[in-house]
């Protein structure tokens, strides 16, 4: 098939955590002998050089990142960043995009990225990805956001309890189908167990917090200030790479007080190097958005499917997600501090035991050809997006 992976990859400051996961979409898809084409659309508003500074498209790091990255994989003939709907184009030209766009059997939109009338009227099928599970929902329902959902022929989230008994989030009339975050296994070894500190990589986030029924969805901030003090309670090392600290240095000085190191995510600016930290690591403590928690989203990110490609042990904070991936071996979940305590002990206890079962857990559950055959197969077959009634 022919398969176009729509998503935002070279957005300042630079994620090599979001480029990895693009990446495991089209590497994975490729990995199946489909033919995949890789578009990032971009606007002049995001332009960027390397001093943090807009400048025009042709001198920005939006260009250099995303020419880089393509040509790392060898995907420069099979991949366009189109600058403001085609005024200029990393990658293919637009008569190359345009040629191999037309007809093209399926259109992955991750979070709704493409917008461009080029790329949406080019496909013959049309998936949406949700990546904010809660959010993208309470958007729609709460706050009357129009996030294009309707242009597309079948919805997808990474929240594996929407929809369901699990989680009281409105759906609207929209069906939502599940999937997990996949991982390429094939670019993620699995290396001997590390002696490092607990780790993750983070930002404080970009949305605001949200209000639902007399209830708040709130961001990742509120959650690290719950867990401040689990370095210190638990006696053992923690480290979290932060995009933005100085934004909110408050909240930055209180975790620093409870124990946590607070690193640069800068120095993590390449594709390599995070995937070396993450292989450095002791194990994952995934702190996420409150929003996922309480709305009971069924969510694990991409970032914590590739520590446990890497063999890392992930200790994540608890949104539902064991209601999909079994926890206890391998993934931890806990759901406040205690039971954070709890896991980074029976992590320590068994610690080489949590890593073969953190790979075997990627292996069953986020190996891409695995969850990208069932996304295909899905989309391809799904009929509408619509549901009769509403939650």
């Amino acid at each position: 098939m022919r398969i176009v992976v729509a998503g935002m990859l070279s957005l300042p400051p630079f994620s090599p955590g979001t480029a990895w996961d693009r990446l495991q979409y089209v590497l994975g898809l490729r990995s199946l002998a489909h033919e995949v084409l890789f578009v990032e659309e971009v606007e002049s508003a995001w332009c960027r050089d390397r001093g943090g500074r807009q400048c025009p498209y042709e001198r920005s790091v939006n260009r250099e990142r995303f020419h880089r990255t393509m040509a790392d994989f060898g995907l420069l003939d099979r991949s366009c960043q189109l600058y403001e709907d085609g005024r200029a184009t990393a990658g293919l030209g637009l008569s190359e995009l345009t040629k191999a766009l037309q007809g093209a059997d399926l259109l992955i939109n991750i979070s709704g990225h493409a917008k461009s009338e080029l790329v949406l009227g080019g496909v013959q099928r049309r998936a949406y990805l949700d990546q904010d599970p809660v959010y993208t929902q309470l958007w729609v329902a709460e706050y009357g956001a129009d996030l294009g959902l309707n242009h597309h022929d079948v919805l997808f989230t990474v929240g594996t309890n929407i929809g369901t008994e699990a989680s009281d989030i409105p759906t609207t009339g929209l069906r939502w189908h599940h999937t997990l975050p996949p991982v390429a296994l094939d670019h993620w070894t699995a290396t001997e167990p590390a002696s490092g500190r607990f780790t993750t990589v983070a930002s404080w986030g970009r949305y605001g917090d949200l209000n639902y029924r007399g209830r708040s969805f709130r961001g990742k901030q509120s959650e690290f200030r719950r867990f401040a003090d689990l370095p210190r309670r638990s006696g053992r090392e923690f480290e979290v790479a932060l995009a933005n600290a100085g934004d909110h240095p408050e909240d930055a000085s209180r975790i620093e007080q409870g124990g946590w190191t607070i690193r640069d995510a800068a120095t993590l600016a390449d594709l390599e190097a995070y995937r070396r930290h993450l292989a450095a690591s002791r194990a994952e403590i995934g702190i996420t958005k409150g929003a996922y928690v309480e709305g009971r989203a069924g969510w694990i990110g991409d970032r914590s499917c590739h520590y446990l490609a890497s063999a890392r042990p992930v200790l994540l904070q608890s949104t539902g997600i064991e209601h999909t991936v079994p926890a206890g071996r391998g993934l931890l979940t806990f759901s406040d501090l205690d039971e954070a305590i709890e896991g980074v002990e029976a992590i320590e206890r068994d610690h080489a035991a949590h890593c073969r079962a953190a790979r075997e857990l990627a292996e069953e559950f986020f190996d891409a050809r695995r969850v990208l055959t069932d996304l295909v197969e899905t989309a391809m077959e799904a009929e509408s997006i619509h549901v009769e009634a509403g939650r």
